[in-house]
């Protein structure tokens, strides 16, 4: 039996296959509503805290989730949390 899939469809906003991106520059968060940013900014924290890394990719990934806060910040106002040195 040969399974079926819509062609075409959509998945949270993107094409079958394709990703979304992630917001790299200051330009590319500006794009962004405050929703989509809190849920970068979600899945940065899942990343920072909740997995197990090596102290390279955790070091980065804090540093990501830093800048993700500081764009929410400059651009929506919401306060950035004051986190510990990483």
């Amino acid at each position: 039996m040969v399974a079926s899939f819509a062609t075409g469809g959509s998945l949270a906003g993107s094409q079958m296959g394709e990703r979304s991106k992630s917001p790299e520059t200051d330009e590319d968060a500006a794009k962004l509503t405050l929703n989509e940013l809190n849920e970068w900014i979600s899945r940065a924290e899942l990343r920072a805290s909740h997995l197990s890394l090596s102290a390279s990719l955790k070091k980065s990934a804090m540093k990501r989730l830093v800048w993700l806060e500081s764009q929410r910040e400059t651009l929506h106002g919401v306060p950035a949390p004051k986190r510990g040195r990483f």
